[in-house]
């Protein structure tokens, strides 16, 4: 509008905007669409955000020490061969608070990207110790999720915009690396009957435990 009235040497306050994006004058005089306006022009715009004050818990417990809280809920469905036992997670379910889903698809890539760190923790991620030496210090060894490891993912976006937060997104990456492990490790103990105190669960955790303790 400031281009426009500068152009026409008019005020300010005798333009206006319509609901169809078009720029006109009280007078009737001037009259043009945004999209005609913006052509060839280079428009920067700088905003500032700062977040709303934080401070320590008190004694009991309470007070603001977080902007805004991120929620998210997982189950695991897996396949066990309690005999060999080989592992395979079949499917991951999610419902997952993200505020506002400013771009959707990127927030399910980071959904789906968390779930596979998080899966890989449960099934394969482990530093071998040696004698105190890492023994598996490369990617060779160190096994990491590929797209071919990726169970299904179902995923449930849910937005309650965060009225402290830009836009009232909240951060998406975080919580999807962190559930995903207990929940395929109580997947793994519901199908065993094992107690499986440690991840990742590997094959003799499974295949060597005592078989009275199966179900």
């Amino acid at each position: 509008m400031e281009h426009v009235a500068r152009t026409h040497d008019v005020g300010l306050q005798g333009l206006e905007v319509t609901d169809d994006a078009r720029i006109i004058s009280v007078s009737g005089a001037i009259d043009v669409s945004c999209a005609e306006v913006a052509e060839g022009l280079v428009v920067e715009e700088t905003r500032e955000y700062h977040h709303a004050p934080t401070r320590p818990l008190d004694e009991a417990g309470q007070g603001d020490a977080h902007v805004s809280f991120a929620c998210a809920a997982h189950r695991a469905v897996v396949d066990v061969d309690v005999d060999l036992g080989l592992l395979r997670v079949v499917q991951i379910a999610t419902a997952q608070d993200v505020g506002r889903a400013l771009n959707p698809l990127q927030v399910l890539g980071q959904i789906e990207g968390g779930i596979a760190q998080g899966v890989g923790l449960a099934v394969m991620e482990e530093i071998v110790l040696d004698g105190g030496k890492i023994a598996n210090a490369s990617f060779t060894d160190y096994l990491i999720p590929t797209a071919l490891d990726m169970p299904e993912v179902v995923t449930e976006v849910i937005e309650q915009p965060e009225p402290g937060a830009p836009f009232g997104a909240k951060g998406v990456g975080e919580p999807p690396v962190v559930s995903p492990t207990p929940a395929v490790a109580a997947a793994v103990r519901a199908a065993t009957g094992l107690a499986l105190p440690r991840v990742p669960i590997r094959p003799q955790d499974i295949a060597m435990a005592h078989p009275t303790v199966r179900r």
